[in-house]
């Protein structure tokens, strides 16, 4: 039998079992929480790391191949923060884990976790069973700022919608991300320091590596964060709204997908009266494919904001998120194929 992410419960159960042996060499205690806990959020189980009086609940990822790859691969819906747990990760993937800020746990006892004050940060392991406190780091205090939280998730997909924001007005990014004046320098000031921004320089560094790591920390991140409302309904019906609409994920103009199984759409704001108009179901009894999320973004160019356009495209960064968050291998191929369209050949 198999969970909600194909991955058999019997394997769950080892792997939960062998990162709460590692979690508990640092103090921290993993409990399980009942799977009803957070139902069809595509987590494999849900549980709570504690340590003394601090506490957080996750949804766990169980991966084979703990990579980025893999987990853009695994759409995951809920808002508890994801902790990803497998046989090994190799240093090159913890490291773009870490400056994703994706929390993991191996069974050789390397990890990342941070929660309520509590850091837990291990490297080098190699031997399953080693149990060598040097390689180990418990820290209570202050935490690297996440890169990808959502006020700097914001900042960075504009930057890589419209690269030719780089280099100028801090206050026009500020207005285009929809964030303040003082993210938007903190988020620049941070890029400059990984390697993603120049100086002043109006060339993008490193975006290639930059859209990857937003991408796998989209689905855990800036995502969950924008929804508004999901339903069931027909994705083809032509959609009825009297405000501005951006389609993406399958259901964006020009993917390629001929009949779409999903519908995702961009409001400013949401509307129950929209559900009514396009036959919008909240039956139960039925699987979600109609997923409605806050537009956060105002584009540069006045066109892309026509009202009068009818439903445009999302910008370009958010379509290939959503594609690849939707852990379809058919869709991974589509979002593939729609980076190449946008990507420009400079992104190293």
């Amino acid at each position: 039998m198999q969970n909600r992410t194909g991955v058999g419960f019997d394997e769950v159960e080892r792997r939960l079992e062998l990162a709460q042996a590692r979690l508990q060499e640092f103090g921290v205690r993993l409990s399980r929480e009942p799977d009803h806990a957070r139902p069809d959020s595509g987590a494999d189980a849900v549980i709570t790391l504690s340590r003394g009086d601090a506490r957080s609940v996750y949804a766990v990822q169980v991966k084979s191949s703990m990579t980025l790859t893999a987990l853009a691969h695994g759409r995951y819906m809920g808002t508890d923060p994801l902790l990803v747990i497998g046989d090994r990760i190799t240093r090159r993937s913890a490291e773009a884990f870490r400056e994703a800020n994706i929390q993991f746990v191996d069974a050789a006892g390397n990890a990342f976790v941070a929660f309520d004050g509590v850091f837990v940060d291990v490297r080098g392991r190699v031997d399953p069973v080693a149990h060598d406190r040097d390689n180990r780091s418990l820290v209570a205090g202050v935490q690297e700022p996440n890169l990808f939280s959502r006020s700097r998730a914001q900042v960075i997909m504009a930057l890589l919608a419209w690269p030719e924001l780089i280099g100028g007005q801090r206050r026009e990014i500020a207005a285009v991300a929809g964030t303040s004046l003082g993210q938007t320098h903190d988020v620049l000031k941070h890029l400059t320091a990984a390697g993603y921004l120049s100086g002043s320089s109006k060339k993008p560094a490193r975006f290639g590596e930059l859209l990857d790591l937003w991408t796998a920390a989209y689905s855990t991140g800036l995502g969950p964060r924008l929804h508004l409302a999901r339903f069931s309904g027909d994705p083809g019906r032509p959609m009825t709204t009297e405000q501005p609409a951006y389609l993406s994920g399958e259901s964006a103009d020009g993917v390629d997908i001929a009949r779409p199984a999903t519908l995702t759409v961009y409001l400013s704001s949401w509307d129950p009266k929209l559900a009514i108009v396009n036959r919008w179901s909240t039956n139960p009894d039925r699987v979600p494919n109609v997923f409605v999320r806050r537009k956060f973004w105002v584009s540069p160019r006045p066109s892309d904001e026509d009202v009068t356009a009818g439903p445009q495209n999302a910008p370009w960064p958010l379509i290939y998120a959503d594609l690849m968050a939707a852990g379809d291998p058919r869709l991974t191929e589509v979002a593939k194929t729609w980076r190449a369209r946008f990507a420009r050949p400079d992104w190293s």
